[in-house]
């Protein structure tokens, strides 16, 4: 157990060195600018990192524009936010949040994105929707893209510690979930950030039982920039 501590935290000490320095990339520029979207909730929106351009989003933009690739970020994240507040404008649930026409799934698609990320880790849990009703979410913004002929990545859930093990439980079984239904889009880093009963791993937390702090972010922005289709939009090969 010891052992498996240590080299845990090792890890965690090198991406957190790792994200100290810009990383450095091999970037060609893409024949079509990159125009980047992020629909989500606090994480996206950079909670928990200090200073916040030390959160994944931010960490992204620098390091893909370091060597002149000048994509464009819109991050549209919120904190609190979940994937109803997300849904096509006019989409309406009984009982639900209506969409946030600024910050859904129709105002990602007016931008004209080359890419939209997709990262509601677990306030849906939280709020205690079920499965199937965040997995219907998930499907009518992806359908969209499709449609749209836009490239997307979904991120996977991330650990929290909620008090009831029941919910903890259900950040794994849903992040099963998107796996299987997004097995090219997926971003999943629940394991690598969890303790064995998905809590934060504490070389990650925040310190509020919710929120990732600077190591936490770093993997996050180091396995988006290490995604195929990430790599595929942006040009930027990790070296």
């Amino acid at each position: 157990m010891k052992i498996l501590k240590l080299t845990a935290f090792a890890a965690a000490i090198v991406c957190c060195a790792s994200c100290q320095k810009t990383p450095k990339y091999t970037a060609p520029q893409p024949v079509v600018i990159p125009k980047i979207v992020i629909l989500g909730s606090s994480s996206a929106a950079g909670e928990g990192a200090n200073p916040l351009d030390s959160a994944w989003a931010f960490r992204l933009q620098l390091t893909i524009n370091q060597n002149g690739t000048k994509a464009t970020f819109t991050n549209l994240a919120y904190a609190g936010y979940v994937t109803y507040q997300a849904m096509p404008t006019g989409y309406t649930v009984a009982g639900r949040p209506a969409p946030d026409t600024a910050r859904n799934i129709t105002k990602a698609l007016s931008l004209h994105p080359t890419l939209v990320m997709i990262s509601f880790p677990s306030n849906d849990i939280a709020d205690n929707y079920t499965d199937d009703e965040i997995m219907s979410n998930f499907a009518i913004m992806t359908h969209m893209l499709d449609s749209a002929k836009v490239q997307y990545i979904v991120f996977g859930t991330q650990p929290r510690n909620f008090p009831d093990s029941t919910q903890r439980m259900r950040l794994k079984t849903l992040d099963d979930k998107i796996v299987a239904a997004y097995p090219v889009n997926v971003n999943d880093f629940l394991a690598a950030l969890s303790t064995s009963s998905y809590d934060i791993n504490p070389i990650y937390s925040a310190g509020d039982g919710i929120h990732l702090n600077n190591s936490g972010h770093c993997l996050i922005m180091t396995r988006t920039m290490q995604h195929p289709i990430f790599i595929q939009v942006t040009g930027v090969v990790p070296k």
